[in-house]
């Protein structure tokens, strides 16, 4: 009986994994592990938290390694927003036409997968930190670095829950029959039990720079400031934001295309916490983000998303010389023609363009030079960058009232980077020189939307900045057949009824 509770604990973790990075593959475990010597060893403590890892590679979240359908990459999320809009349904349609209910998509729609995810996530982390402590002759500074890695993406499994859903179970011991049922607890909770998760992980993680899928000290905080941000607790995300700039183990990147395509992101400075995947041959599978954007044609951004961007000069299109409607994308924030171009880079693609521009992002030089489907592809879904940590230092400072020279230096950093130039090189860029709160409340925001569009970040930024409603309801692109509505209701999803099913003392969002 011991035995069968103990491979049915390691086959929930996920250990036997198709894909993951390089230096975990060769952790992985055999068919059978004998009960009596598991939690023993420092290699069984390694084998665990691999099979901890293992659920970053799923729906939702990155890109699920099991081949399931549909496979919602993580760009999709942006498909909620004004920034793109989906081609295929991958889950998100009832929630971007205002018709989502508890049962939309099923199983396989976005509303029950992530909310599956992300407690299968939870449970394993909660399994491994309910059991390392067995683990035999091992120093307490590992002991606590292997607990704070389980307690980062236990966090991070619930943060995604609570700004989706709200009100969800908080479940912190491995589920058993006897605690299966639990009621929602209350957001207030749910926040409080991830700021306790990463404040002990950042006191317990390694001040080291992120190369290897393991979480570290800057990981923990970068999360941390996200957290305290999304509920306007503004100056202390500013000072977690500032922990992992006065870290010294992260910079931005040289090149801002190098960040999205796999050959760019080895060792890359600038990536502070992702899901990690291997290039090997049969370790990837093929539907990566060059697959079924480049090739399915599954994301493409809308024309407010293009004129969204400044010209060089700084201004509006609208009220910029620079511009020229006739060749929209020259005179322009760099990033935009990093992100875009008019028209499709790929003739053979599946689902041509409607708005009248395709995706670059995600897609590397080589793939878009030799229009081959690459099915071993192993670019990393980038969670949290140093560029955002930049840009959630500025809007802490800002909100919390504390506007000082910091406050546009990081922001200027992040604009210098994307025209290739120095900080203090001011006539090569248009820095930000306003000190004004209201105007630099816009510039970070339209910044936001700038540096870190389709990485699954904006659909969340309008929420916690409540503004959703107003940019997203009624939202029109003449291009785009599904147009969004987004109601009051809407900041939360409906629980998806499944799991209701599962759960008697789980009750239903209101007006769901």
């Amino acid at each position: 009986m011991k035995k069968t509770i103990i491979l049915l604990a390691l086959s929930f973790l996920g250990i036997t994994i198709s894909s993951c990075e390089d230096d975990f593959l060769d952790k992985q475990p055999s068919s059978q592990l004998p009960s009596d010597t598991f939690w023993k060893t420092e290699q069984d403590a390694q084998l665990a938290l691999t099979g901890v890892y293992s659920n970053l590679q799923q729906n939702m979240l990155a890109i699920r390694a099991d081949g399931g359908w549909p496979p919602t990459i993580k760009p999709n999320w942006d498909a909620l927003t004004d920034d793109c809009y989906q081609t295929f349904n991958y889950g998100f349609r009832e929630l971007i036409d205002g018709t989502a209910s508890a049962t939309s998509g099923g199983n396989n729609g976005a509303i029950a997968q992530l909310y599956t995810v992300c407690y299968k996530g939870i449970q394993t982390c909660n399994f491994f930190l309910a059991n390392i402590d067995q683990v035999e002759n091992i120093e307490a500074d590992k002991l606590n670095d292997w607990k704070a890695q389980a307690s980062t993406l236990r966090a991070f499994f619930y943060y995604n829950l609570v700004t989706t859903y709200g009100e969800v179970p908080l479940r912190i011991e491995p589920t058993t029959l006897e605690n299966q049922d639990l009621p929602k607890n209350p957001e207030s909770e749910i926040f409080a039990q991830i700021e306790k998760d990463l404040v002990f992980a950042a006191a317990n993680l390694s001040e080291a720079p992120y190369n290897d899928g393991y979480v570290v000290k800057g990981s923990a905080n970068a999360l941390l400031a996200r957290t305290y941000l999304y509920q306007g607790k503004f100056a202390e995300a500013a000072v977690a934001a500032k922990a992992v700039m006065d870290g010294g183990s992260f910079s931005l990147s040289t090149n801002y295309e190098d960040l999205f395509i796999d050959a760019g992101q080895a060792d890359n400075p600038e990536i502070i916490f992702s899901t990690k995947y291997s290039s090997a041959p049969g370790e990837f599978q093929d539907r990566g983000s060059e697959i079924m954007i480049g090739f399915w044609g599954t994301l493409k951004p809308t024309k407010d998303f293009v004129d969204s961007f400044e010209a060089t000069d700084g201004l509006p299109i609208d009220e910029s010389p620079l511009y020229d409607a006739t060749t929209p994308l020259e005179n322009r924030d760099p990033r935009l023609s990093k992100i875009v171009l008019e028209g499709e880079w790929n003739p053979e693609v599946e689902q041509k363009t409607l708005s009248g521009f395709g995706l670059l992002k995600w897609i590397s030089p080589q793939t878009r030079a030799s229009f081959v489907q690459n099915f071993t592809e192993g670019t990393d879904y980038i969670h949290i960058r140093y560029a955002d940590v930049l840009l959630m230092y500025a809007e802490g400072k800002i909100e919390s009232g504390s506007i000082d020279t910091s406050v546009l230096d990081a922001i200027n950093q992040v604009r210098a980077r994307a025209y290739g130039v120095a900080l203090g090189d001011t006539g090569s860029y248009p820095a930000i020189t306003t000190t004004d709160p209201g105007e630099l409340r816009e510039v970070v925001r339209n910044e936001r939307r700038y540096e870190l569009g389709f990485e699954g970040l904006r659909y969340f930024d309008l929420k916690r900045w409540g503004i959703a409603e107003e940019v997203l309801n009624g939202f029109y692109d003449s291009h785009v057949d599904a147009n969004r509505i987004f109601l009051p209701k809407h900041y939360k999803w409906p629980l998806p009824q499944s799991a209701i099913d599962k759960n008697e003392a789980l009750e239903q969002n209101p007006d769901y």
